[in-house]
């Protein structure tokens, strides 16, 4: 019994979609249009010819998937800089002259002086640990210039 009555409601559904779409035409059926006793210049003001939707979003494909590791790791090799945490490790601090923050670790117990140029070798680092701002890096060697 119940399906029945859904049949009805989806029935009376269609019914209403078919007959509010009819109402919604622009005026050139035959039922619809004015009769030809009225001025074919006069303007009708109700019925008004509705706009184009605009153009739908489209999905953009790109042609293969990169080759390359899109992160932007940092560089590995020798890097020139000021130091900003210094001290005897295992944890320093150093902005190169590019302005890149990186966050040094060795082990070793280095002695960097703060505010010191220096030029460092870098690697990317396994461990996950915390010494600072910046990329973590692994300090292999440090010279100091000047």
């Amino acid at each position: 019994m119940r399906s029945h009555h859904m049949f009805r409601i989806g029935l009376a559904v269609a019914a209403g979609a078919v007959v509010a779409g009819c109402g919604a035409s622009s005026g050139t059926s035959s039922a619809s249009a004015p009769s030809s006793s009225a001025s074919p210049s006069a303007p009708s003001s109700g019925a008004t010819s509705p706009e184009s939707p605009a153009p739908l979003p489209t999905i953009t494909l790109t042609d293969a998937p990169p080759k390359e590791p899109t992160d932007n790791r940092p560089e590995t090799g020798w890097v020139v800089g000021m130091v900003t945490r210094g001290g005897t490790g295992p944890c320093y601090g150093l902005i190169s002259d590019e302005g890149n923050r990186y966050a040094l670790y060795n082990a070793e117990g280095i002695t960097l002086k703060e505010k010191a140029r220096v030029r460092v070798k870098v690697e990317t680092s396994l461990l996950k640990i915390y010494c600072g701002p910046g990329d973590l890096m692994a300090m292999t060697a440090a010279e100091p210039i000047g």
